[in-house]
């Protein structure tokens, strides 16, 4: 099962690059992380952070395999093993959900809002057209301990150095959204030993 959910994250994540070619991976930044690189993801926290105050949490292997796992609707797997997605929870339900496949908008180009949805706080349902809104933020708690919120909007956004541009553009995109809205945490939540561990493997 772990094979077939990897081949799909791979697959939506090259698609990104259109066709795979050299110059399209160096345009999406996408790399075959090889480790796990501590002093990478700090530097991503403080870029990240002069955009938006947020925290995060680096998430084990794991505590990732649980996350994907949280129910067993095959195509649902594959969307939350995505190496970038960004979930809005009003208190404990999930109200919008967004992966890192469904922001290409050209040949060479990314846009989280290509659709529009960030264009309204919290975003506009959903761009991800078989999400069934079934996940809770009791749930992802549940898998990733530590996280926890005192407001009435909580954001996640897994990121992954595997597309790191990606990454940065959905902590932008964010940023955007919740200026003026202070009754929201944001949370970075790093998924890179996952990766790692699967590529190991390989």
């Amino acid at each position: 099962m772990r094979r077939f959910i990897l081949w799909g994250i791979l697959l939506a994540a090259l698609s990104l690059a259109a066709g795979c070619s050299v110059i399209a991976k160096v345009a999406f930044g996408i790399d075959e992380i090889k480790e796990y690189r501590e002093d990478k993801v700090q530097s991503f926290l403080a870029e990240s952070q002069r955009k938006v105050p947020c925290r995060q949490i680096v998430a084990t292997v794991e505590q990732q395999d649980n996350l994907i796992r949280l129910d067993h609707d095959t195509t649902m797997m594959q969307h939350r093993a995505q190496p970038v997605q960004v979930l809005y929870f009003d208190g404990d339900s999930l109200v919008f959900y967004h992966i890192n496949c469904y922001t290409q908008s050209g040949l060479l180009s990314y846009d989280w809002n290509n659709k529009g949805s960030f264009g309204q706080f919290p975003p506009s349902p959903t761009v991800v057209p078989d999400w069934h809104g079934s996940m809770t933020f009791t749930e992802y708690s549940r898998c990733l301990p530590g996280l926890n919120t005192n407001s009435r909007y909580t954001v996640l956004i897994l990121w992954s150095n595997m597309l790191r541009k990606v990454s940065a553009k959905a902590v932008e995109t964010v940023a955007a959204n919740i200026d003026g809205h202070n009754d929201c945490t944001v949370w970075l939540v790093n998924t890179d030993h996952w990766f790692v561990d699967y590529l190991s493997r390989q």
